[in-house]
């Protein structure tokens, strides 16, 4: 057997070697941080929102949404009445903006998953009003819910707010285009056409939020301590852990997945590919043996979150493609029911211009009655023969 300290010895050298590995600190620069926004006040009132949310409704919400079409309970978002009644005073009130998440808050950042049952409640609320023969209001709240997640993912300054923000929207879209099936209305189609124009994803935004997860993790490893707090592990600075903690090599691979992935994001989407690891070959072997460090690496590693980028060009497919959906509908409406022969129809009459495809950057085209993605796969949206009247 091993002695104990044969074991030490070979862990020095190992990390000798690995320090000798990785270049210096000094030779991998950060990235520019992007300077933190003052939270605003539209932020506390939606934490005071949040924390009176009873997420003993969470289950029936999310479940009276599955399926398709109309759903069959739609009068459970009564369930939540009081607090979307406080959650509609922040409509118009000022952009709400979170603060940056630091190295021991990531315990608090669960308190944003109230939104997605709220802003559920607020879909069904749609459905009900639009169940009682008012179509205009029904629609007029789903996309209330789908300016709630814009507003979180414009305003967010950390990955969670980014992710709750992109699946409240992708949830609002998914419920739109159920509406927009089952309703002939126009005036609901061209609701929807005017609106979702200025609810896209903003992707800048989440750039700048995975540049300031990257500062903050940097200020953790540049003392592992920190992190005691944010995984709950109390560790003895003396401890051998601690001693054997790779802080020059381990920073120094974070700079470069840090500058890798900010060079990935700035890449046009088709040409991206998979997000660069986050554990490089090489990283010290010495890191497992601090339990903090390994801890806290597992918690808020940024690759999961820049996992997510991928989801915000689907969003924008998803929405150009009800833009598209609704003003072909318009056209027919004003056609007699005849849909367009093809998509550059629409223009410049019910489309300012033709939205394109963010994988590929082409014009979205309509074919055969449907609506195909760049990838080949058909968006499960049809264009059904327009009403000649509502």
């Amino acid at each position: 057997m091993i002695s104990a300290g044969v074991a030490v010895g070979l862990l020095v050298f190992h990390q000798a070697w690995q320090a000798s590995y990785w270049p210096s600190i000094d030779d991998q620069p950060p990235l520019g941080v992007p300077q933190a926004e003052v939270p605003t006040e539209s932020w506390l009132a939606l934490e005071a929102v949040m924390s009176e949310v009873p997420m003993a409704y969470a289950d029936a919400m999310r479940y009276a949404l599955v399926g398709h079409g109309l759903p069959q309970e739609t009068e459970v978002w009564r369930m939540a009445s009081d607090s979307l009644q406080a959650l509609s005073a922040l409509r118009g009130a000022s952009p709400i903006v979170s603060p940056p998440r630091g190295p021991t808050t990531q315990g608090s950042q669960a308190d944003l998953i109230p939104l997605v049952p709220l802003a559920q409640a607020q879909m069904l609320r749609g459905w009900d009003r639009y169940s009682g023969g008012d179509a205009g209001k029904g629609a007029q709240d789903i996309l209330q819910a789908d300016r709630l997640g814009q507003r979180l993912a414009d305003g967010s300054q950390s990955p969670l707010m980014s992710v709750v923000g992109a699946a409240i929207q992708g949830q609002a879209l998914r419920e739109l285009q159920e509406l927009l099936s089952v309703s002939h209305e126009p005036s609901v189609h061209a609701l929807v056409a005017e609106r979702l124009p200025r609810q896209a994803p903003q992707e800048d935004r989440f750039r700048a939020v995975l540049q300031r997860e990257c500062s903050d993790i940097e200020a953790l490893l540049m003392d592992p301590l920190q992190s005691a707090e944010a995984v709950g592990r109390p560790m003895d600075p003396k401890s051998l852990p601690s001693v054997l903690y790779d802080t020059d090599a381990t920073v120094a691979q974070h700079r470069k997945w840090c500058r890798e992935a900010d060079a990935w994001m700035g890449l046009p989407l088709d040409q991206r590919g998979d997000p660069p690891a986050y554990l490089p070959e090489g990283i010290s072997e010495t890191l497992a043996y601090n339990r903090t460090g390994i801890e806290y690496m597992k918690v808020v590693s940024p690759e999961g979150a820049l996992g997510m980028a991928g989801h915000i060009p689907e969003a924008r497919l998803q929405r150009d493609v009800l833009r598209l959906l609704t003003a072909a509908r318009l056209y027919g409406y004003a056609n007699g029911g005849q849909l367009p022969a093809e998509a550059g129809a629409l223009v410049p009459e019910f489309l300012p211009s033709l939205p394109l495809d963010p994988f590929t950057g082409d014009e979205l085209e309509i074919e055969h009655g449907e609506i195909e993605d760049s990838e080949g796969e058909w968006i499960k949206i049809t264009l059904p023969r327009a009403q000649a009247e509502p």
